[in-house]
């Protein structure tokens, strides 16, 4: 598992380089164009491929009051980077090749808010890590607006699930002995 060093993939927005830290405080206040002080989501983007992690950093960065605390290949201890950086929401990119979503889930103990980047809306894993905590889901298609939009959402304490995995977790809660199918 990859430790939070300067030598992992891990970056912080700000004039501060690569691989160090800025202060969080920093992070959740920006001035905005008129000089106010403004409060920020903060978002932790943790996925296995940097490209991807790239992409949803400057996504994240692009949209006034959210702003990437850090980011994280999916084998760091996130629970740890959570410690350190304390972010709202954390953006997991849950691609197949990635570890599994719902151990992730489980190990940050419910906090703070999990939004999940999948290809399905309703497979295994995403059930699995919706069971583990996870509040959101969005489908990788997604506009970049439902992205930031989600991101909201999640750190104002709501919750976005797609209907089909809806369907499916009320199946299984009302007829727990069948498996839920499609």
């Amino acid at each position: 598992m990859a430790q939070p060093t300067a030598a992992t993939t891990l970056s912080f927005p700000g004039p501060a380089r690569r691989g160090t830290l800025v202060s969080i405080d920093s992070v959740r206040r920006r001035r905005s164009r008129h000089g106010a002080t403004q409060e920020v989501i903060g978002v932790l983007v943790v996925g296995g491929h940097e490209l991807a992690r790239a992409g949803l950093r400057r996504l994240v960065e692009d949209e006034p009051g959210q702003a990437v605390v850090g980011d994280a290949p999916a084998d760091a201890d996130i629970a740890q980077l959570i410690g350190a950086l304390d972010p709202q929401v954390v953006l997991i990119d849950a691609g197949s090749s990635e570890p599994d979503p719902a151990e992730t889930t489980r190990r940050l103990g419910g906090h703070p808010a999990v939004l999940l980047l999948t290809e399905g809306d309703a497979d295994e894993r995403l059930l699995a890590a919706l069971r583990a905590g996870a509040t959101g889901v969005l489908a990788k298609n997604s506009h970049p607006d439902q992205l930031t939009a989600a991101v909201r959402t999640l750190a104002g304490g709501g919750v976005l699930l797609p209907a089909r995995a809806v369907r499916r977790l009320i199946a299984e809660l009302t007829c727990p002995s069948t498996p839920a199918h499609g």
